[in-house]
């Protein structure tokens, strides 16, 4: 037996993450839309003649122009990152000091929220914690500087300051929805990919265990393992197989064995037969996992039937000088689960290899059966009795000859 080597891989250097690419084109998006937002909310202060209030915000689109000229790489994004979260912190709170408080303001401060919420985007909860916590901070030192001062103290109009107060509280507010369908968005599409992986890892599980087997392996913990009794096992092997593939293609074998293989599973489903695993060019089933052994004793035998016809219809056209052996053998298994990261479900006992043996001790275009088989048959099929046939590693077994396919 070849032991098979498995050599480590030498670890390539990470790529830059799709994520950070995107997170700094958003950030730098973001930082210019806000900048260019600014320009025009200073202007406005401007306009009534508050030239200090206005300062700030062009102060901001001044020192967000040249951040982003600075930071616009991508190696810059934590320099900028961390620049935009603090400037979006404090100058709406001196803005607010500048104007005069909460009310003379109308409550500008309020945009100091984009900071937290901008290290939610752009980092991560434990980041956007401390700086919703300095945002509550200077939202209380606000509030100290109003307290029991109702008076404007500014140039701005009263219906102004209404108007600015309307813009600042829906500004913040679209600002805050956007996000949250943002990521509303996210976990939707998150829970969805987990829906997909989850349904495609249990038809996975399905395509590689019983059914039953299958919704055990969800439930139990344990090793699972089973014994059980008039199972019938089949092994068909095609022969010829070797001298063929010596003048082929690996791509021409494949091909081979994919039609084979895959015809032979439409008929294992259709019969109810279970496929266990395919050994080089041999296909193991078996029946009787569920009980019902003489029902699925026969569905083995007219599964074996209509493969030698399928093979020796294909190999007439197609595939010269190839045949199929078949055994075929009742009796009680061993039947688990075995792997943890790559399961993989199987039968084992005496009844097993007495059904390869028979397999290899059949000839081309023949079905070999044991006697315990061919007394769940009854009088549906024509047995060829053969007497004791001597099987290699094995003591002789009385066997049978499949004349033909049950009746309809």
């Amino acid at each position: 037996m070849q032991r098979q080597l498995e050599t480590p891989l030498k670890k390539s250097p990470p790529e830059p993450s799709e994520n950070t690419d995107l997170s700094h084109r958003l950030l730098v998006l973001s930082a210019l839309m806000m900048a260019i937002a600014a320009v025009f909310w200073g202007g406005l202060y401007a306009y009534f003649g508050e030239f200090r209030a206005a300062a700030i915000p062009w102060g901001y689109s001044v020192i967000s122009f040249i951040f982003l000229l600075l930071f616009r790489h991508e190696h810059g994004f934590v320099l900028l990152r961390t620049s935009q979260l603090l400037l979006s912190l404090l100058l709406p709170f001196l803005l607010m000091w500048e104007l005069g408080g909460f009310i003379n303001s109308s409550a500008v401060v309020i945009w100091s929220l984009t900071s937290p919420m901008g290290a939610l985007v752009f980092a991560n909860r434990r980041v956007a914690t401390w700086w919703f916590i300095a945002f509550i901070l200077l939202v209380i030192i606000g509030a100290a500087i109003s307290f029991g001062d109702g008076t404007i103290d500014n140039r701005l109009p009263p219906a102004l300051i209404v108007i600015l107060f309307v813009m600042n509280l829906s500004g913040v507010s679209i600002v805050a929805f956007v996000l949250l369908v943002y990521f509303v968005g996210q976990k939707d599409q998150t829970f969805n990919l987990l829906a997909i992986e989850r349904q495609r890892s249990e038809d996975l599980i399905c395509n590689m265990l019983p059914e039953a087997i299958g919704e055990r392996l969800k439930r139990e913990k344990s090793p699972i393992a089973d014994r059980l009794e008039n199972v019938t096992i089949l092994f068909a092997d095609i022969s010829g197989f070797t001298n063929y593939s010596m003048n082929r293609t690996p791509e021409e074998i494949v091909t081979l064995l994919d039609q084979v293989f895959s015809a032979f599973d439409e008929m294992a489903s259709r019969y109810g037969l279970e496929k266990i695993k395919t050994i080089g060019d041999a296909y193991m089933v078996c029946g009787g996992l569920q009980g019902d052994p003489e029902k699925s004793a026969a569905n083995a035998a007219n599964f074996a039937c209509e493969t030698i016809a399928y093979l020796t219809a294909i190999c007439a056209t197609q595939y010269h000088g190839l045949n199929i052996r078949v055994g075929m053998n009742t009796g009680s298994v061993v039947a688990g689960v075995i792997g943890h990261t790559k399961f993989s479900y199987d039968i084992w006992g005496d009844a097993v290899n007495v059904a390869a043996r028979l397999q290899q001790a059949a000839k081309p275009g023949q079905i070999l059966l044991s006697k315990n088989t061919a007394d769940l048959l009854g009088d549906d099929f024509t047995l060829l009795p053969q007497g004791e046939t001597e099987l290699k590693g094995h003591t002789p077994v009385v066997t049978y000859i499949l004349g033909r396919r049950a009746r309809s």
